[in-house]
């Protein structure tokens, strides 16, 4: 079993949509915040277990196991500020103070070192434990496959894309188990030739979700946000099947918002009539649109 996998508000609400198709975005959200609170609140499931909160903000309060039917999760997401809580397995805050409090009293010299031995970690505020460790992965990561030899060699020497390329990214991207820390490495370094990766498979499919949700992922290390943001627009224009044009604006909104940029506000423009501004309308209305950085100016 491999346990949970943190994963943010945004990325779980995203994800659920593209598993749910015409699950409403603003009640998923809403649901999950509020399990999120009931969490922070102490509120447990009927059996007595902490609550699975990614679980019950769409399935109502309750525990993993009492949700799911399976004893353990095995890849299951659940939201990172609950996976990073040292105490997540005590009964409750009040628990989680009350050992705090003891070790401190008990062990005034070396309370650090206890807390340590329970699950407590000192994180400095400018100091990512995460990155750190993502870093660590990345540093040791070698390529253990062929089909990864050839693409990293590509990464590291530069050339034309050919297609061949192309399809070593895409294999890579889509097996069961891939190499996650060697490729992610490639997209914290901005490096160009997995941009150039990125950009020919979008020249052959403008609309494919997954290469531009890889787009945005690279934007993150690069300054590229006017970039990203012609390229959701273009795969708007074009797509005609109106489900995927759905998960296409919702993307668009996900990935730039944060950024300062409102995607729905711009697409309402781009199709004011019709069932593309329908789609968009109804995302309008039903998105929660969170507080974020100001607009940015172009």
């Amino acid at each position: 079993m491999t346990g949970f996998v943190p994963v943010s508000l945004n990325q779980f609400v995203k994800q659920y949509l593209r598993n749910n198709k015409g699950a409403d975005a603003e009640s998923v959200r809403a649901g999950v915040e509020d399990a999120l609170a009931a969490w922070r609140q102490g509120v447990r499931c009927a059996c007595g277990k902490p609550l699975w909160v990614a679980g019950s903000g769409v399935a109502g309060y309750g525990c993993f196991s009492c949700i799911t039917g399976s004893a353990e999760p095995d890849g299951d997401p659940e939201i990172d500020v609950v996976c990073d809580d040292p105490f997540y397995e005590l009964d409750g805050p009040e628990d989680r103070f009350a050992q705090v409090s003891e070790i401190i009293r008990n062990h005034p010299r070396d309370y650090r070192e206890r807390l340590e031995e329970v699950g407590f970690v000192w994180q400095d505020d400018e100091y990512d434990l995460e990155y750190e460790e993502e870093a660590k992965e990345e540093r040791k990561a070698v390529p253990e496959t062929e089909n990864q030899l050839q693409l990293i060699h590509f990464l590291d020497t530069g050339g034309p894309v050919s297609r061949h390329i192309l399809d070593a990214y895409l294999e890579e991207r889509y097996t069961p188990t891939p190499n996650l820390p060697l490729i992610r490495k490639y997209f914290k370094q901005a490096n160009p030739q997995l941009k150039a990766i990125l950009l020919k498979g979008l020249s052959i499919n403008p609309t494919d979700l997954d290469l531009l949700d890889d787009l945005a992922y690279f934007s993150e290390f690069d300054s590229m946000l006017g970039e990203l943001i012609r390229f959701y627009a273009e795969a708007c224009i074009q797509e005609t099947d109106m489900e995927r044009f759905s998960l296409l604006a919702q993307d668009f909104h996900m990935n730039t918002y944060d950024h300062g940029y409102d995607a729905l506000q711009e697409l309402t423009a781009m199709f004011p009539s019709g069932a593309k501004g329908a789609v968009v309308q109804h995302l309008f209305d039903t998105v929660d649109q969170y507080d974020g950085p100001e607009d940015v100016l172009f």
